[in-house]
């Protein structure tokens, strides 16, 4: 069997990519419930292009998800300082950022939390970003800022209910919120933490 023109393979990744990314904007803008017939028409696709690429609506999501969470974590791991407490300062920061601009991902992550029921394309988040949660709660440790019984799902619910909050006020007031919750992360100001 003869392989395709490579014209031909590559307007099929071309096709790829576009669906990728208008699922990966509509996503993060609505949150998982989209139509896949608005994914095509915003990638400018027909549905059967669509379907061979993705057989289902899961397998386009879980590609989608992918690629945004890999993108979130590539960015904020290239925004490291090497200054712990800063980093996981504007970490948080720019997560609930990121969040008011794209109220979606906040769906897809609670659903990746541990213990919450989800399929493939919700451990993706966990998978991308969870690992750089623990490495940021891992160095504030180390240098002493972080309260030692803090841990990385501690930060990852309070990155949930900080994400809850944020699209709907202004953002001074998320800000005031967040600093008041690091505040109470710091290891100066630490009392014990009642056991769950």
């Amino acid at each position: 069997m003869t392989s395709p023109p490579a014209a031909t393979r590559s307007d099929a990744a071309r096709n790829r990519v576009r669906l990728l990314d208008a699922a990966a904007g509509l996503i993060t803008e609505r949150g998982s419930d989209v139509d896949v017939r608005e994914i095509a028409r915003r990638a400018e696709v027909g549905m059967g292009t669509l379907y061979r690429h993705f057989p289902t609506k899961e397998a386009l999501l879980d590609a989608a998800l992918e690629h945004v969470f890999t993108s979130w974590a590539a960015a904020a791991s290239a925004a490291l300082t090497g200054r712990a407490w800063s980093d996981l300062s504007r970490f948080l920061g720019d997560a609930l950022t990121r969040q008011t601009a794209s109220p979606g991902l906040l769906d897809a992550y609670c659903q990746a939390l541990p213990g919450q029921a989800g399929n493939t394309a919700r451990q993706h988040c966990r998978q991308q970003v969870g690992p750089l949660i623990a490495e940021l709660v891992r160095a504030a440790h180390a240098s002493g800022d972080l309260r030692p019984d803090i841990t990385a799902e501690d930060v990852s619910l309070l990155l949930v209910a900080l994400g809850r909050i944020a699209p709907v006020v202004p953002e001074p007031s998320w800000r005031r919120i967040l600093h008041v919750s690091l505040d109470g992360l710091r290891a100066s100001s630490a009392t014990p933490l009642p056991h769950p």
